[in-house]
């Protein structure tokens, strides 16, 4: 099941979703806020949603909440491959006019000393301090660093990290497109149910990272269930692990 660190209650919040239910998520994004800010708590709530939509067979409303124009006029959907909202509104009460449902969930930027004191559980997505001019990366290799250190702890983002994203992606990529000359296979449940609860506690994005190398070095497990393993991930992640499928494979080595 789902749990966050609800900001509101102060305590690990488990949502729970019968399929076929309906999540109501605002993103809210303060005027203050920076580029990198803006796009971590699109990535934040976008991956939420994914674990509860891909995961958990939910279905999420998602709207993206500021008064600042300058956000809610940039395409930050499409550049960070966040699913689709239903539109971008001034306030709140604008965005549940438009659902016809008040808010379930909030996700939005935890102010240093303030917490929410009412109103729906709400994942706080601590500021993204940057060197690196936004866009400064590829999009999804920003979208994996701004996701892969826990949305709860400040973030610095650096050409040193974006680089290392970049690289890890890549090779990940690679690795896909040689998997997938491989017959198919299943994915190990005991992995699996490793990475849906890594997911399921408090988005921890890391953590799945460390599963994917694990198994991406694992000899024991055939290429076909690599690439399949490698392919349910990236539903969640949207970081594009399929780019260098079709293109000119790389040479094979004997771990596939």
């Amino acid at each position: 099941m789902l749990s966050v660190h609800d900001a509101v209650s102060g305590a690990k919040t488990k949502i729970a979703f019968v399929g076929g239910d309906t999540l109501h998520v605002g993103f809210v994004i303060p005027d203050e806020a920076g580029p990198y800010t803006c796009a971590r708590v699109l990535a934040a709530g976008d991956l939420l949603r994914r674990v509860a939509e891909d995961i958990h067979s939910a279905q999420v409303l998602a709207a993206i909440i500021s008064t600042d124009s300058w956000v809610t006029e940039q395409d930050w959907e499409s550049a960070l491959s966040v699913r689709p909202v239903i539109g971008r509104f001034g306030a709140t009460n604008e965005a549940e006019a438009a659902f016809g449902h008040s808010l379930d969930f909030v996700v939005t930027v935890a102010e240093e000393h303030d917490q929410p004191a009412s109103g729906p559980p709400a994942m706080l997505v601590a500021p993204a301090h940057a060197v690196v001019p936004y866009p400064g990366a590829e999009p999804t290799t920003a979208r994996f660093a701004l996701t892969n250190i826990n949305h709860r702890y400040r973030l610095d983002v650096t050409n040193s990290l974006l680089e290392h994203s970049h690289t890890m992606l890549e090779r990940w990529r690679d690795r896909v497109a040689r998997w997938s000359q491989h017959p198919g296979r299943a994915i190990p449940p005991v992995w699996r149910e490793a990475v849906v609860s890594a997911f399921d506690c408090d988005l921890n994005v890391a953590r799945v990272a460390t599963l994917m190398g694990e198994l991406e070095e694992a000899d024991s497990v055939e290429p076909g269930a690599k690439f399949e393993a490698f392919t349910y991930v990236d539903r969640m992640l949207a970081i594009d692990l399929g780019r260098h499928l079709g293109g000119p494979q790389p040479q094979r080595t004997d771990s596939g």
